[in-house]
This record gives structure tokens, sequence and C-alpha cells, in this order.
């Protein structure tokens, strides 16, 4: 009876971790799509994505209230390429904020207008890096049209403890942030059933 019970529990074990890859796969997928209008996604393996943002990525402008006046935040992700473990990301601290990506939004501005992007914060777990590959903005900027040399635009690794990537629909930021929350969930129980 012993010899069935460990036979039965064993095969539940292997079934639940193929479903949990199978799942993992389909967020991948997901946040591959939502993500398609602002750059690509790579599944490096099971549990790890490159994400490439398209490049230049926009200087992104937060309003905010502060003492009855509104201040500007001013954020700005030269990124080139992105590597995330999905159990390092710490999913109960990404955030979505409406921004504006016109450099004279603040000019313009007026309580309650919306912006036209939404930047997706996703921040690792203490203690955790992301490798990335950054740029300078000014290099790139400046560039003549043609193909160029990363060494053209100032690319260099670096580690960052958190990123932000932009999306022009609020649908596919939403998408996104519920894929990459899911299958942040499957990889930390596939983890620690290992």
């Amino acid at each position: 009876m012993k010899t069935l019970f460990r036979l039965l529990l064993g095969c539940l074990v292997v079934s639940s971790c193929t479903c949990g890859a199978q799942d993992l796969r389909s967020h991948m997928e997901q946040m591959k799509t939502a993500y398609t209008a602002s750059g690509s996604i790579v599944a490096l393996d099971g549990q790890t994505l490159i994400i490439e943002p398209n490049m230049p990525g926009p200087i992104c402008a937060l309003p905010r209230e502060e003492d009855g006046t509104i201040a500007w935040y001013r954020y700005a992700f030269p990124l080139s390429s992105i590597t995330v473990p999905l159990a390092d990301v710490d999913e109960s601290l990404m955030s979505e904020d409406r921004v504006f990506t016109n450099p004279e939004a603040p000019k313009a501005y007026k309580p309650g207008d919306k912006g036209d992007a939404i930047m997706v914060v996703v921040v690792g777990m203490p203690g955790k890096k992301f490798r990335a590959l950054i740029y300078d903005r000014d290099k790139l900027e400046h560039l003549s049209p043609g193909p160029h040399s990363s060494s053209d635009y100032g690319q260099m690794q670096d580690q960052v403890e958190a990123f932000g990537l932009t999306f022009n629909d609020t649908a596919a930021a939403h998408a996104f942030v519920t894929a990459l929350r899911n299958a942040v969930t499957l990889a930390k129980m596939q983890a620690m059933a290992r």
C-alpha cells in the first residue's frame, strides 16, 4: 500500500511540474504578445527572459501634486537589453503609471490630463540585480542613419535593481503585468519544489 501511495504521489508531483511548465510558457507567450509594439522578449530558458526594448526608449514625465503644485519627475531607462530571471522579480512591487512622453507636456498640462503611455516598473527581490546592457541616449540620438556598432552609442554592461518598460497601449500594459506576475509566481513555486 505504501509503495502504491508513493507511486501516486510521484506521478502527481511530475504531473503538476509539467502543467506548471506549460502554464509558465503560456504566460511568457502572453508577455511577448503584449510587448510586441514596445520591443521584443526572448525566453532564454524556462525561467529567464531577455527583454529588448525599442531604442531609444522615451523619457517619461510623471506629474505629482506636492504642496498644492505639480512637480514633474522624469524617468529614462536606456536599456538595449535586460536579463530577467523570473524568480528574482518582486511581483508585489510592480507598478503601472500613466506618463507623458511628449517633452512639451509639462507646459500644456492641466490637472486631470492623462498621459499618452504607461510605464511599468519591475523591481528585483532584495539583494537581487538584473544584468542589463545600457546605452548613452545622447550618442544614440546623434548617430547618422545606417548600421552602427554598439560602441557607437556607448553600450555597456550594468546591473540594475529595477527597470521600466513603456507601453503605448493600456490593455497591453495590463496584460503584460498580469502575465509577468503569474509567471513569477509559477517560477518561484517551481524553484521551491526543487
